[in-house]
C-alpha cells in the first residue's frame, strides 16, 4: 500500500554494488509515496558524482563497496551535503560497524534481513527525521556481546532494563537486591562506558548500541 504522507517530488539515492539487491530494493520502495525518484550508484564514485549533482532526501548506504568503505563515503557525502540523512543499509551485524556509523552521523543502521513492509517504514521514518535502528531478523543486536565488546557486565545490563523503565535508583536497589552505593557505582561506569551525563542519556546511547530493546 503506497504510504501518502510524503510529498510526490521525493529522491532517494541507493547505494551498492550488487546489482540484484538493488533491483529488489528498488521495486520495494517504488511504493513509498507517488512518482518517488530512485537514483543508484554502485560506487563510492558515482555516488559522489550525484551527490553533487542533485539534492536528496534520503540516501541508502550499503557498508561494503568496491572503491571505498562505506564509512569512508559516509563521512565524503556528509562534507558535500550535510542536511540529507544517511542510513547504512548492510548485512554486517557488528556493534562495532554500528557504533562506528552511528557516531559518524549516519541516520540509521539497517539490516538487509529487513522484509519490505519494514524498509517501507524505515525509510518514512528516515525522511521524517527519526534515527532507525533494525538489527538481523528484527530483533535487537545480541546484547550479550555488545555488552562484552563495549565493557558492559550482565549485572549493569540489568540496571539499564530497569533504567529504561524510568525506575528510580531505590527502586532497581530493591528489584536487583543491591545497596544504592553498588548500584551507583553502577551507574558510574555505565555513564564512563556510553559517554553520557545523565540517565536519559545513557538509555538513549544504550539503545542505540543495541544494549536495550526497542519495544
Amino acid at each position: 500500500m503506497p504510504i501518502l504522507t510524503l510529498p510526490p517530488d521525493t529522491r532517494l539515492l541507493l547505494i551498492d554494488d550488487h546489482q540484484i539487491y538493488l533491483d529488489g530494493l528498488s521495486l520495494t520502495l517504488a511504493n513509498l509515496c507517488e512518482n518517488v525518484t530512485l537514483d543508484h550508484a554502485r560506487n563510492a564514485s558515482e555516488a559522489e558524482q550525484l551527490v553533487r549533482q542533485h539534492t536528496f532526501d534520503l540516501i541508502l548506504l550499503d557498508l561494503q563497496l568496491p572503491d571505498c568503505s562505506g564509512l569512508a563515503l559516509l563521512q565524503k557525502l556528509r562534507e558535500i551535503d550535510s542536511l540529507v540523512p544517511i542510513a547504512m543499509l548492510t548485512a554486517s551485524t557488528s556493534p562495532s560497524d554500528m557504533d562506528a556509523a552511528l557516531q559518524l552521523g549516519a541516520a540509521g543502521f539497517i539490516s538487509k534481513t529487513a522484509d519490505g513492509q519494514m524498509l517501507l517504514d524505515a525509510a518514512t521514518r528516515l525522511l521524517f527525521g527519526e534515527q532507525v535502528v533494525i538489527s538481523a531478523e528484527n530483533q535487537p543486536l545480541d546484547r550479550v556481546s555488545n555488552a562484552k565488546e563495549l565493557g558492559v557486565t550482565p549485572r549493569q545490563l540489568e540496571i539499564l532494563d530497569l533504567l529504561a523503565e524510568g525506575l528510580p535508583n531505590k527502586v532497581i536497589c530493591m528489584r536487583l537486591t543491591l545497596s544504592e552505593d553498588t548500584v551507583k557505582t553502577h551507574l558510574k561506569a555505565l555513564f564512563s562506558t556510553l559517554c553520557c551525563h545523565n540517565r536519559t542519556e545513557c538509555v538513549n546511547n544504550a539503545r542505540r548500541l543495541g544494549l536495550i530493546s526497542f519495544q
